[in-house]
């Protein structure tokens, strides 16, 4: 192997502020997005009981870490109240008829779902742009839906330039990573 060989034929670093973050259920969040954290993913492993030292196998299962979002609070809580909303209709805390403001809220995101098992799910998609803006990597989410919507704080100590963010963590069933060819 020679010099010439090991070297990467892209050297370019990833810039971290160079993503797109795409909700099909909160197109507000989308818009206010700050920071998305892309997850790992890990394995489980089996141990195999030997009468000197444990040997451990792979496991078969794939584990997922969390699909964190920060996001910007508009003036109006939109951004805000899509995910409470959404963690809302799926948990009925005070009457079971707010399960089907799910089906209203697919609709008014543009989903086009019956109330039911998907209504509470949506996809997501987390594009990853070149240093020349070009997209390079996809990371398509399948059936996510929020567990936790963070509490903002507001102080009269503030400056008016303070920005207020919220955070959001979204669980799903997997997710693929495509290439975008670059043509």
């Amino acid at each position: 192997m020679t010099a010439i060989t090991r070297n990467p034929t892209n050297p370019n670093p990833l810039i971290g502020s160079r993503f797109i973050l795409s909700f099909g259920r909160v197109p507000n969040v989308q818009y206010f997005c700050q920071s998305v954290s892309v997850p790992g993913i890990s394995m489980s492993e089996v141990p195999q009981n030997t009468p000197f030292v444990d040997l451990y196998r792979p496991g078969e299962k794939a584990i997922y870490d969390l699909l964190n979002v920060t996001f910007i609070v508009d003036e109006q809580l939109k951004a805000w109240l899509e995910i409470h909303d959404w963690i809302r209709a799926m948990t009925f805390p005070t009457d079971f008829k707010e399960y089907q403001n799910l089906s209203l809220l697919s609709k008014q995101a543009g989903i086009r779902q019956e109330l039911g098992i998907g209504a509470q799910y949506s996809d997501a998609t987390v594009t990853i742009l070149s240093s020349a803006n070009n997209p390079t990597h996809r990371f398509k989410f399948y059936e996510v839906f929020p567990t936790t919507l963070s509490t903002f704080v507001m102080s009269a100590s503030d400056t008016p330039d303070s920005i207020i963010t919220a955070d959001a963590t979204f669980r799903y069933s997997y997710y693929d990573v495509d290439i975008v060819s670059q043509n």
